[in-house]
């Protein structure tokens, strides 16, 4: 017996900062997924390989009432989300496994066990959430939900350095800046589907938590985007990854053009999604 689910990363934040007096982030999916497979095994191994998506799975089981069952089922991961650049590789993972069993042992989703769970591995992603959902992503102890996510085009420039979000954020760190103004205007945004609001929001985001994680290269991306009539920068808060924000195709195919002439990062396109199941 197996199951088999597929579950998007994201890219980046377009929000992370400090509203309502907490530390919260807001991010969307994008079309970059990992495949996960949960299987009976009669020797797994292969999940070891998947540290905290094997201690999810432990703990999960031990949750339901089936630990007996721990010892009998592996995990196999192909995932096509960079590791360690700020793109929630693994909680795209843990939630592909939480799919998984929920088809197998038969269980309705539960967002907030889904919550619990995932912030007993680590920090956590919004992209647990259906919707655009501000989180409180250390502690899983407050959550907004503000509108349906929706569809635009980022062009990622990747940088070469790994970040591990668990280590990054146990560092003693500056503070968030704080946003309960631009959570405002991101709210309008997501409300009004504006994605000039939005890409407002992203850069301001980046740009006041540069104190926090610097990239000596966002000049260059703001730069480019400026050539390429992008609307906007987002990037991640915890990774190594910068992106521009684009809504006309036109000017978006055109930016891809244009990069495949630069020098110095890998750049690759992707989308958001308006969905995520």
């Amino acid at each position: 017996m197996e199951f088999t689910t597929k579950y998007p990363g994201s890219f980046g934040e377009v929000l992370q900062g400090r509203v309502h007096n907490r530390d919260v982030l807001l991010s969307c999916p994008v079309n970059v997924y990992t495949n996960v497979k949960v299987l009976e095994s009669t020797s797994p191994s292969n999940k070891f390989k998947w540290q905290k998506a094997a201690k999810f799975l432990d703990n999960i089981l031990t949750k339901w009432d089936y630990k007996n069952y721990v010892d009998n089922l592996d995990i196999e991961i192909c995932s096509h989300i960079p590791y360690g650049k700020g793109m929630a590789s693994s909680t795209a993972d843990l939630c592909g496994v939480y799919s998984c069993l929920l088809k197998m042992f038969k269980k309705e989703f539960n967002e907030q066990e889904l919550i619990d769970q995932c912030i007993k591995i680590e920090p956590t992603d919004s992209i647990i959430f259906n919707e655009a959902t501000l989180f409180d992503y250390k502690k899983g102890l407050y959550k907004e939900k503000i509108g349906p996510y929706f569809k635009y085009n980022v062009l990622a420039f990747e940088g070469e350095n790994i970040v591990d979000t668990v280590e990054f954020n146990s560092k003693k760190l500056p503070d968030l800046s704080n946003a309960d103004d631009l959570f405002e205007i991101l709210k309008e945004a997501v409300q009004e589907k504006s994605l000039e609001k939005l890409s407002y929001v992203s850069t301001e985001s980046i740009i006041r938590n540069q104190k926090r994680l610097y990239y000596d290269w966002i000049k260059d991306v703001i730069s480019i985007k400026n050539e390429t009539c992008g609307l906007g920068i987002i990037g991640a808060h915890s990774g190594n990854v910068l992106g521009i924000i684009y809504e006309d195709d036109d000017k978006f195919d055109y930016a891809v053009r244009f990069a495949k002439k630069l020098n110095g990062y890998k750049i690759y396109p992707v989308q958001t999604l308006d969905k995520i199941f």
